[in-house]
């Protein structure tokens, strides 16, 4: 009975990792929401960018950069995926001289 419980907590598994990376979201959205979440994701670069200044502007950007995480937390855990990968970029950018700051 155990091996058929493993078995169904892999196919769900499997399942919601399908819907985290599902394609075929990207289909259903429109221009408009697809323009708001590169804003936002252009947003999260730009907040972390505030953590590399110092104390203060980091303390500024920690409160709409915890509000922004959340809110992509809760929208699919593929945009919560892309945020963090904006915070990296953005991060990585601006060590190595790439961004101005």
């Amino acid at each position: 009975m155990s091996s058929t419980s493993t078995t169904d907590d892999r196919s769900d598994r499997r399942g919601s990792l399908a819907q985290m990376f599902d394609p075929e979201e990207l289909r259903r959205r429109n221009l408009v929401s697809l323009g708001m979440d590169v804003l936002i994701l252009a947003t999260t670069g730009l907040l972390a960018i505030l953590f590399t200044m110092g104390f203060w502007p980091a303390a500024i950007g920690a409160i709409p950069m915890i509000t922004l995480l959340y809110f992509g937390w809760a929208s699919s855990k593929a945009f919560f995926v892309a945020q963090v990968l904006a915070i990296g970029v953005a991060l990585l950018g601006t060590v190595t001289g790439v961004l101005p700051y």
